[in-house]
């Protein structure tokens, strides 16, 4: 299949809040890459990551070391990513990539792990180490716990991707509202931002019911939407199953032209309610949680501009087992604009997320 696609205004109404110095942690991520021995081709993806950019719009209002710590951690993944789930010898191949994401996500537990050999899957455990030991000093106990087992449950949706790669499935879009926010970190992503700022929501009110279904659909909007720019390079990558644009035209037979307006619609539906909830839950909240939505709407309103410009999204990387072809090429045009305006809904509300509405006061 070779179609592209056009992305029409994605609808999000959030205020986009970014810390300056954006240049300079990103440099400082890149430094530290280095110095964790990391291989010149992903030190040379690095520089598609914009990572710095998008810590300081998931976190305007950090410290300098949480800001730096959430734009190491954003680098680490997405080179995580390209390295062992995307491409390699391990991203069509359960029985070895299983292993591995399982032996690297135990370094979030236990960073002091002895190094393997193996240059770089350890280069990749040594930076999570230190990144790590690193939030330890920066968070509360409980807090850097969390990120700790959150790296499992992202591991679980990395799993799933190489699954479906390994049989060429594809996943239902019911199943993949479940599957992407895992395998894009959400949780561990809401949880990094709470490092960076020096907060922590606690279980009690963390465990409520209209605060899992706010979270849950955040994880939507950090995730599905990047499935949009990231199409292109996915094609090329041969990594479409768990496009969600691909995902739509199989499952209702659509051209991926009117796949992706379906999914745009999708998107805005669970905006709808995330605005909803977020409204709802604000009413009378506590100062931590007042503070948590924020941290939330962050995340998403930075991910839709971070995405817009991203060279990530607009160069070619090698597929498995080739070499990079090409610069890297950051976009002279946006791949999508913002509008304030919704333009259309998902006409029904899919199964995993119909929940969430019981939730909303009359």
């Amino acid at each position: 299949m070779d179609k592209s696609i056009t992305i029409p205004p994605l609808w999000c109404p959030l205020e986009l809040r970014v810390r300056e110095g954006a240049d300079v942690f990103d440099a400082r991520s890149l430094a530290w890459m280095e110095r964790h021995g990391m291989d010149e081709t992903s030190l040379s993806r690095a520089a598609a990551t914009d990572t710095g950019f998008l810590a300081c719009s998931w976190a305007p209002d950090g410290t300098e070391e949480g800001v730096q710590a959430l734009s190491d951690w954003l680098m680490w993944a997405l080179l995580y990513d390209d390295y062992y789930c995307d491409g390699g010898p391990h991203a069509s191949q359960p029985g070895t990539f299983n292993t591995i994401a399982a032996r690297m996500m135990a370094r979030a537990l236990y960073p002091a792990t002895t190094a393997t050999g193996d240059p770089a899957f350890d280069a990749f455990a040594s930076s999570l180490g230190d990144l790590m030991r690193r939030i330890h000093t920066l968070a509360d106990p409980a807090l850097a716990h969390l990120c700790a087992l959150a790296h499992y449950q992202w591991a679980t949706g990395t799993m799933c991707g190489v699954s479906d790669r390994s049989t060429h499935a594809v996943r239902t879009m019911e199943d993949h509202l479940l599957i992407r926010p895992s395998d894009g970190a959400s949780i561990l992503s809401g949880h990094m931002i709470e490092v960076a700022d020096g907060t922590i929501l606690h279980a009690h009110e963390r465990s409520r019911p209209e605060v899992h279904a706010l979270v849950q659909a955040a994880g939507i909007l950090l995730t599905v939407p990047t499935d949009l720019p990231s199409y292109a390079r996915e094609q090329h990558q041969q990594s479409l199953e768990s496009n969600i644009v691909h995902i739509l035209a199989v499952q209702n037979s659509l051209s991926v032209q009117e796949a992706t307006y379906q999914a745009c619609a999708l998107l805005e539906t669970v905006m709808e309610f995330f605005i909803a909830m977020r409204t709802q839950l604000r009413k009378d909240a506590s100062p931590a949680l007042l503070r948590y939505t924020d941290q939330m709407t962050n995340m998403v309103r930075g991910t839709y501009e971070w995405q817009r410009f991203l060279p990530r999204y607009s160069t070619m990387f090698g597929l498995s087992g080739t070499a990079d072809t090409g610069a890297i090429a950051r976009p002279e045009t946006a791949l999508h604009d913002i509008t304030p305006a919704q333009t259309h809904a998902y006409a029904e509300k899919p199964a995993p997320i119909t929940w969430w509405w019981e939730l909303l006061s009359a």
